[in-house]
């Protein structure tokens, strides 16, 4: 029996063994031990994206693209025109739902066809300095992806019936916002530290009140001044970039060149928006003066906000969830009833802002906003090396992992050409993450808390205390 045993498993390793060779195609078996260790693997190295080109044409029109080893691509336009430059607050906002609607020559229906027919999918983000078309594409289909962006982007009728469909739809989308308290409040920000008639001031989303206001003849205004060649950068990720040059001079190249407009600027000045509603938790938030993307503190302050993270008090845990960060540490894990407590960071071209946002019941604010103040404080006093080098190391993953889709590297290329006019290289930013010491952290953070901070508080707030009380935390 025992013999008869080893015969089946023996006859067992046969027919596993000739499987094998029938699934992978092994004609023969190699002795490992033989190949050296030091030899490299038959196997080719990693193909990433090609380095970013970049051209520019005679009407100032800028051609940005990395190519990919990869059957489809991204490509896109990014305008350098946002909600700073709105008449009327709102007007990017619904430009943004006007996108592949009807223009001079193709109607909605033709235009949602001739995505479909092409395997296309289309889309269209504002904020505050930029807006963006993009459609994700076969690349045989490139030409015709561009074609129908030209068309939204250059020739738009903006008809009444659609506006209004539109309109509408924002309506919808406005409520569903005000749900949503975190980007609520930190939206909210934004007029409390630079103020409500300033161009970072102005809305990001149109308010109800400008629904009606915004005609036909506002969006045309506005393509008109501000989608003009100099401001447009077209963008591909995945695509050869000789072959998207030739298409964006066929396209765009006949453009007559924009007048120089400039935009205001924006001032930092601190201060406080207070909204009373019926909520279980109040939210709050605490913000000071940042940086801009130009500024040689982008990079640092990218390092500070990924040190102090934050989170949800509920959170499945584990690793690289940032349970170690400062914010998790020292709030979350500390006061049971805190809901939120995270930290943000907001980048304009000059300025920005840094700050942590927490919710809580109105009973604990008093709590919460002293611990929010505190972790302010203990920036500028003393950093460790070890939560520094985890810090650095969770932002250079971020990164790469992160350009490794090519919707982010679509993004990062378009963003960056529009900021600089140039991409600066990912190996750049890393080797700039690396260098960030921890001295230099606590003086910048020294430095950010003698702006006078911005306070924002939604929901019950009268256990919040006076803007002047926390403000004297920093004097």
């Amino acid at each position: 029996m025992i013999r008869g045993a080893n015969s089946v498993r023996t006859a067992g390793r046969a027919v596993s063994a000739r499987a094998a060779r029938h699934i992978w195609g092994a004609t023969q078996q190699l002795d490992t031990l033989a190949i050296p260790l030091e030899v490299d693997s038959p196997a080719p190295p990693f193909v990433g994206a090609t380095p970013t080109k970049i051209t520019v044409l005679s009407n100032g029109l800028k051609v940005a693209s990395s190519d990919l080893v990869a059957p489809c691509t991204t490509v896109g336009v990014y305008v350098d025109s946002g909600s700073v430059n709105d008449t009327i607050s709102g007007t990017s906002h619904l430009l943004q739902h006007m996108a592949f609607k009807s223009t001079e020559g193709m109607s909605t229906i033709a235009m949602v066809r001739g995505a479909e027919a092409i395997g296309a999918t289309a889309s269209a983000t504002s904020a505050r300095e930029t807006i963006v078309y993009q459609m994700d594409t076969l690349k045989e289909h490139v030409p015709e992806a561009l074609d129908m962006l030209a068309e939204t982007i250059l020739a738009p009728k903006f008809l009444p019936w659609e506006l209004k469909e539109v309109a509408q739809a924002v309506s919808i989308e406005l409520e569903e916002f005000s749900k949503l308290k975190q980007m609520l409040v930190q939206e909210m920000a934004h007029p409390a530290a630079f103020g409500g008639s300033s161009p970072l001031g102005k809305p990001l989303m149109c308010p109800p009140r400008n629904l009606s206001a915004i005609t036909p003849e506002v969006l045309a205004s506005y393509v008109s001044e501000r989608l003009t060649p100099d401001k447009l950068v077209v963008t591909a990720a995945g695509y050869d970039h000789d072959q998207l040059v030739s298409h964006a001079k066929a396209i765009f190249g006949g453009l007559a060149p924009g007048k120089p407009m400039a935009t205001p600027p924006s001032n930092y000045e601190g201060g406080e928006m207070r909204t009373s509603a019926d909520e279980d938790l109040t939210h709050f938030a605490l913000a000071f003066k940042g940086c801009g993307w130009k500024d040689e503190a982008l990079v640092p302050f990218c390092v500070l906000n990924t040190l102090m993270g934050g989170g949800s008090s509920f959170s499945a845990g584990g690793p690289g969830k940032g349970m170690y960060t400062r914010l998790y540490q020292n709030i979350l894990n500390q006061h049971g009833y805190v809901q939120e407590a995270s930290v943000f960071n907001a980048f304009y071209k000059e300025t920005g802002l840094f700050g942590i946002y927490g919710a809580a019941p109105p009973e604990a604010m008093g709590i919460l906003v002293s611990a929010v103040c505190d972790e302010f404080k203990k920036l500028s006093a003393a950093i460790t090396d070890e939560e520094l080098s985890r810090a650095k190391n969770q932002l250079k993953s971020s990164l790469l992992m992160n350009l490794e889709q090519r919707q982010i590297l679509f993004e990062d290329i378009g963003r960056q050409v529009v900021t600089y006019g140039e991409r600066v290289p990912a190996e750049k930013l890393v080797a700039q993450i690396d260098a960030v010491k921890a001295s230099e952290l606590t003086s910048l953070a020294a430095k950010m808390l003698k702006s006078p901070p911005s306070i924002v508080a939604y929901g019950d707030t009268t256990s919040v205390p006076r803007y002047d009380v926390i403000a004297k935390q920093f004097a």
